[in-house]
């Protein structure tokens, strides 16, 4: 079959703006030659080794944590030049300059969004291009996430001759759809580049990076959820997880630099990381007049009770300031006053009741009235009620009881002492998100709480652990429903750290009917951390 020839030089591409480096000139000639270039060494390396051609790609590649990955694992990379990097990014900041908006770079712009970007461009395994060469090409999972993305082989026309030019790959991303007329493709230049521990494939230097989702996703000119779907109510919600858009859009911040430098460094909103016991994240530096924007999605309409968590250095006998929370324009609470805690990392909860909230998707803005206090998260608990299937519950919501009503755990002691301290549960803060977590998990201790299923019909189970421990055989859990097993054994996976956190879904649904249930979640083994678990029906 026919194979590219790769010549030093021959692809080249625009340096992206902060690199500051220069353009090289495309000769707009390559050679075309039945032989596979090699290069002896690593992916990595050889990406490196090409000046002035991969160079955001390999920025990119070191921000999100990728680099070990093509120094050492087995990959098959589609490789976007820096002409690719420098027309998304001129695209998005000629918007910006028109919105008034400030200029964002790689090195500012979100870090997740970056990786699931450039994850797609990445693929497990070595795949040299006529493995692709069926008429209707392969599927191809992104190194993280198993994003699916597509390649065909396919042969040029050349001097007249149907398929008598050098071969190219016609690489797709493939939207999450099966129909083709929704993908959007471009074409590789060279293909089948080998190196000691994969291939490479080079990109046109007409292909954008982010295959014309950089601006949409790195610069909405709505709001958008930061994870990707709305935030759970009722459920926790940290200050941090506020939506994507930047300024004016997602929050309004008095200047543009992140004080505290932590989490969203590309963002105006000053977050540092929280201190006095708590995990994760707290937005600090606060003024009056400044906001934050939330996606959200009430499961179920009525009151709730609202916690807000927050410090001040201002005594506990002072009021430090107010802030008041509205949804879709309307105000669905009056200004809440902020304790003083005589201490800028001295947390308290402060609570009131909202307004009856209607059900579905919606626009929740905090709204710094009069600020003089840091903010960690928010906790809307339901009134006196179940909380709804489907929805979100948040671990530490099990039944109240005691030992062996609510819960059994192996110890009389909470060992985390964050919450619910008189009962026997080990909670702690979640570094994630804001909130609570379960851990020092052990073998037959279980939770449960009483669910309002709200219609008849099949629904997914979702546990969201956990834990730096290899599985092993133990890690499992199951979930009952009025004390039957209705899921089987599921496992919790070595996520790589406490903190790390992931969803596992049983993997058949479970028939609910309408009504008031218990739902137990028995750890036939433990040694993982619980976050929360997801009841959701099936489409």
């Amino acid at each position: 079959m026919r194979k590219n020839i790769f010549r030093v030089g021959a692809v080249t591409g625009l340096v992206i703006l902060f690199l500051y480096a220069g353009c090289k000139k495309d000769s707009g000639y390559y050679n075309h030659e039945n032989t596979i270039h090699e290069f002896a060494g690593n992916t990595y390396d050889f990406l490196k080794s090409q000046t002035g051609v991969y160079d955001s790609f390999l920025f990119v590649i070191d921000k999100t944590g990728l680099t070990d990955s093509l120094k050492n694992g087995h990959y098959t990379v589609f490789a976007p030049t820096n002409a690719s990097f420098a027309e998304a990014v001129s695209n998005m900041n000629n918007l910006r300059k028109a919105q008034g908006r400030p200029l964002l770079y790689l090195a500012t712009v979100a870090e997740n969004e970056l990786d699931s970007m450039v994850s797609r461009y990445i693929i497990p395994g070595v795949i040299p291009s006529d493995s692709m060469s069926n008429q209707d090409g392969i599927y191809l999972n992104g190194v993280r996430y198993g994003y699916r993305m597509h390649g065909r082989y396919v042969s040029t026309r050349a001097e007249g001759y149907t398929a008598g030019g050098p071969g190219v790959i016609e690489f797709a991303n493939t939207k999450g759809v099966i129909y083709t007329r929704q993908w959007i493709t471009s074409n590789t230049v060279t293909v089948d580049i080998r190196t000691s521990n994969g291939l490479v494939n080079v990109m046109d230097r007409n292909h954008i990076f982010g295959f014309d989702e950089f601006i949409g996703r790195v610069n909405p000119t709505l709001p958008v959820p930061f994870n990707g779907t709305p935030l759970p109510i009722p459920g926790t919600i940290s200050f941090d997880q506020f939506d994507k858009g930047g300024e004016s859009v997602a929050y309004h911040d008095n200047d543009v630099a992140n004080n505290g430098g932590r989490y969203r460094p590309g963002e105006g909103v000053d977050i540092q990381d929280a201190g006095g016991g708590d995990n994760g994240y707290n937005i600090g530096w606060t003024n009056s007049g400044e906001w934050l924007a939330f996606t959200v999605f009430v499961n179920e309409p009525g009151q709730y009770r609202l916690f807000v968590r927050a410090a001040s250095g201002k005594s506990s006998d002072e009021v430090a300031g107010t802030l008041h929370l509205e949804i879709d324009g309307d105000y669905m609470t009056n200004g809440i006053k902020i304790k003083g805690t005589s201490g800028d990392q001295n947390w308290y909860d402060n609570e009131v009741l909202t307004r009856d909230l209607p059900a579905g998707r919606h626009l929740l803005k905090v709204k710094y009235d009069l600020s003089n206090y840091n903010l960690r998260y928010m906790r809307f608990v339901p009134l006196d009620k179940p909380y709804p299937a489907p929805g979100t519950i948040p671990a530490e919501a099990f039944d109240p009881g005691g030992e062996g009503v609510g819960y059994h755990d192996a110890d009389a002691g909470n060992n985390g002492g964050k919450f619910r301290t008189s009962e026997g549960v080990d909670i702690g803060m979640a570094k994630e998100g804001g909130g609570y977590e379960i851990g020092w998990t052990s073998d037959g201790e279980w939770l449960n709480y009483t669910i309002d299923v709200k219609k008849t019909g099949d629904y997914f189970f979702t546990a969201r652990v956990a834990s730096p421990n290899a599985p092993n055989g133990n890690n499992r859990f199951h979930f009952e429903i009025d004390g039957q097993d209705v899921t089987g054994p599921m496992t919790a996976p070595n996520t790589g750290d406490w903190n790390n956190y992931t969803d596992v879904t049983a993997p058949l649904p479970v028939h609910l009917e309408k009504g008031t249930h218990t739902m137990r979640f028995f750890l036939e083994n433990g040694n993982y951390n619980i976050r929360s678990y997801k009841i959701s029906e099936v489409n």
